[in-house]
């Protein structure tokens, strides 16, 4: 677990100045509209506004929209053009959510008028811009050159990887970290690596060495071991109360797919946890069986014509029941609607040809905008039926997956079940992709669906396991459906 205190000073700083902003614009937007604050409720006998109520909370959520578009990485928010934009962008999703609770929620302690809303649009414009590029960007680079707010940071791993992120904490200073040495196996002890940058210790040293010399912040480099050393030494980081981060090769499908932070010119992937804390867990059941219920509900009409389809379009089930294997290597049965012929799911070739595709080890294309034309989701195109081939190019075929959500055996986000076969032949680290309960969405089919190589799609559901939180779900919920309505990367 992070302590709070080793957090570099500008992640509490900015969502504070962010939602005193967002609460200052609404606060004088209401002002200048000509309203007065009425005193709906009280709190231990003190009159208590609504508006008031609502300035908190609408605030907060604005915050989260901020989070969601990378303000609060700092190769963000060192940048003008950059950071300007994504705080348009964000004001945009934060205004239509105003304009949305204004038009279902008929109440006076929301802004209820366009007046307002362009007085408020106006007003968080310019303080935020304002605030941000002109004060505190400035603010920040002036302190960052006299070494204020400073945290000890130290590099496992001291091949080329590590010496050019040692090169790039050197030459810019706004990144906050100062390096106290390397972690290595091969080099000896003392030796000198990059800047009187020494080797202060082995990999296998590491809990200790955070202790004696307090350091704040790990960033894991290590390029020539395999993914499993590479995920124990994670483990191990992840235990002590510094923050970590990677950037190693292993790790490289991440910021392909992934808008990530940057040190100088370097990526670095962030890891909040090895796994997901019993609370978060247990919110993500209760989110999970309300949303599925209503989805459930909500989805029957068209339930009923994708079964009318199918049952007219060839003979067979309209659902496809098939055994995958769930959290911690649990079976369960799992359902679809059926999208190729009967009998497709005993087909020995393609079993043959998922193994081989997870033996190989060679990269897919990694960039979101390379088209391939080898596919990493094994079908075989000929048992597709013809209404099928539209079930899955929509992901449509999914939607039976619901009833696996209320069963408990499925959430909502997580990483994809896996057959038994498939499970019969994962290597150990394989299998920390389904430490947590399988999704119907993921990392996956939002960031690398069909178009990258299966190591790449484990590490991708490992990134979601050690940064899962309820942002991370609600923002992948809602990159899934144009994934569904433009049928990115499926087959």
């Amino acid at each position: 677990m992070v302590s709070l205190r080793k957090r570099a000073a500008y992640s509490y700083i900015l969502p504070v100045l962010d939602w005193l902003t967002i609460v200052a614009a609404l606060f004088i937007a209401t002002v200048l509209r000509g309203r007065s604050f009425t005193g709906e409720f009280t709190f231990i006998g003190a009159p208590l506004e609504a508006e008031i109520i609502f300035l908190v909370l609408f605030s907060g959520a604005a915050t989260l929209v901020f989070r969601y578009q990378s303000l609060y990485k700092v190769n963000v928010f060192i940048t003008v053009a950059d950071q300007t934009v994504r705080i348009i962008k964000s004001l945009v999703y934060t205004i239509l959510g105003l304009a949305l609770l204004a038009f279902f929620i008929r109440t006076t302690w929301i802004l209820d008028s366009r007046l307002a809303m362009v007085y408020f649009t106006f007003i968080s414009a310019v303080l935020l811009v304002g605030g941000r590029v002109i004060v505190f960007r400035n603010l920040y680079l002036w302190l960052s050159r006299r070494k204020v707010f400073h945290r000890n940071a130290l590099i496992v791993g001291a091949g080329e990887n590590g010496k050019n992120l040692a090169i790039n904490l050197f030459l810019n200073d706004h990144l906050g970290l100062n390096l106290i040495g390397f972690l290595d196996d091969e080099l000896p002890l003392g030796k000198v690596v990059f800047n009187r940058a020494k080797v202060v210790g082995r990999v296998s040293e590491l809990k200790d060495i955070v202790k004696v010399f307090e350091v704040q912040e790990v960033i894991v480099s290590l390029e020539n071991v395999d993914h499993g050393r590479l995920i124990n030494v994670l483990e191990t980081a992840t235990s002590t109360d510094a923050v970590v981060k990677i950037s190693s090769p292993l790790y490289d499908v991440v910021p392909a797919r992934l808008f990530i932070e940057k040190y100088g010119n370097l990526p670095v992937v962030g890891i909040s946890q090895f796994s997901p804390s019993p609370f978060l867990e247990g919110y993500k059941r209760v989110f999970d069986s309300a949303l599925a219920l209503i989805g459930l509900l909500l989805l029957l009409p068209i339930f009923v014509v994708i079964a009318v389809m199918i049952r007219f379009n060839s003979r067979g089930p309209i659902l496809f029941a098939q055994t995958r294997i769930g959290k911690n290597g649990k079976p369960f049965k799992f359902y679809k609607f059926r999208s190729m012929t009967v009998g497709s799911d005993r087909d020995k070739d393609r079993e043959k040809t998922v193994l081989e595709f997870m033996q190989d080890k060679s990269k897919a294309k990694t960039k979101p905008t390379q088209k391939t034309s080898t596919a990493t989701k094994i079908v075989n195109e000929s048992r597709v039926t013809s209404v099928g081939r539209f079930l899955r190019k929509t992901s449509l075929d999914e939607l039976p997956q619901l009833f696996n959500v209320l069963k408990g055996d499925m959430s909502l986000v997580g990483p994809r079940p896996c057959l038994p076969f498939e499970w019969d032949h994962y290597e150990e680290w394989h299998k920390r992709r389904l430490s947590v309960m399988p999704g119907c969405t993921g990392m996956w089919q939002v960031a690398g669906r069909s178009v990258v190589g299966f190591e790449d799609m484990v590490v991708l559901d490992l990134y979601y396991i050690q940064n899962a939180s309820v942002l991370l779900d609600f923002g992948l919920l809602l990159k899934t459906l144009p994934v569904m309505l433009f049928g990115s990367g499926a087959k």
